[in-house]
C-alpha cells in the first residue's frame, strides 16, 4: 500500500488545531532515503514546534486550495 499525497510531495507539519502534534506522511516508498532528515526536522518539531529546514513545499495546508 502506498501513501501518496495528492501532489506526490510528503507531508511534514504540524497538526493546524492541535501544535503539539507533529505530522510526516506520504513518503510512499522512497522515504527511507530522507529518514535521517526527516527524523531530525520530526524531532524540532516535536521539540521547538519549528524547524530551521524549509518545509514550504511540505506544509499540510498546500491543500487548502485544493480541498476548499
Amino acid at each position: 500500500m502506498f501513501t501518496n499525497s495528492p501532489d506526490g510531495h510528503f507531508i511534514i507539519d504540524l497538526h493546524p488545531d492541535y501544535p503539539q502534534v507533529s505530522l510526516a506522511s506520504g513518503f510512499s516508498g522512497h522515504g527511507f532515503k530522507f529518514a535521517s532528515v526527516i527524523g531530525e526536522i520530526m524531532a524540532d518539531l516535536a521539540m521547538f514546534g519549528e524547524t530551521t529546514h524549509d518545509l514550504d513545499l511540505f506544509r499540510l495546508d498546500r491543500f487548502n486550495t485544493i480541498l476548499n
